[in-house]
């Protein structure tokens, strides 16, 4: 089954002025945990039950393997280590920083050299008929979409963006933050689904 792509373009790139592209895949929807042990038991000996067990006490090994600064390896597969970060204030001497300035970022992974190759062999790509890029939009135009839409209802958010707009949502939280910058908007509601009204010197 071919993998759908579609090119997108980042607009000067890196302050340069140039314009770079780039090819964004649309991942399908992962495994569940049961398909997952459906498939392996079809394909050895092994019991849904056997796989389930498995699979923990891999979870568990792990946990205490990159818990301890340790690198993880699973067998043609890869391996698995810990990215960092460090929160040290600007100001502080580096030989004065501690232990709780710094924290786990996340977990990173390189893959087993054969199963990379492996999977490359079979990877097949296929432009996609669609795309999920945001729709083009001039600051005047956006503040007229905007406008409208607050005309018949009390207030927006970043999902009315997206579904009226036809906007991706770091695209609706970017246009959202620059209103709200420039006092354009009213930020209000809980910070986790916030909700957005028209000043009243812009009605």
């Amino acid at each position: 089954m071919s993998i759908k792509y579609e090119i997108q373009s980042i607009k000067n790139s890196q302050g340069t002025g140039k314009e770079r592209h780039f090819a964004r895949i649309f991942e399908g929807t992962p495994m569940s945990a049961q398909q997952l042990e459906s498939y392996i038991q079809s394909s050895c000996s092994l019991t849904k039950g056997d796989v389930e067990a498995t699979l923990s006490a891999l979870r568990e090994c792990m946990i205490q393997h990159l818990s301890h600064g340790n690198r993880f390896y699973i067998p043609s597969i890869g391996y698995f280590s810990l990215s960092v970060n460090l929160n040290m204030p600007e100001d502080k001497p580096i030989d004065k920083a501690r232990a709780d300035y710094i924290s786990v970022r996340n977990i990173n992974f390189r893959p087993d050299v054969s199963m990379l190759q492996e999977v490359k062999r079979n990877v097949h790509f296929e432009r996609a008929k669609f795309s999920t890029k945001s729709k083009e939009h001039t600051e005047e135009m956006m503040l007229e979409k905007i406008k409208e839409y607050l005309s018949t209802n009390i207030c927006i958010n970043r999902r009315a963006m997206e579904i009226h707009f036809g906007l991706r949502q770091n695209s609706a939280l970017k246009w959202l933050k620059h209103f709200t910058e420039i006092g354009v908007l009213r930020k209000e509601g809980a910070r986790n689904s916030p909700v957005y009204f028209m000043n009243k010197q812009e009605i």
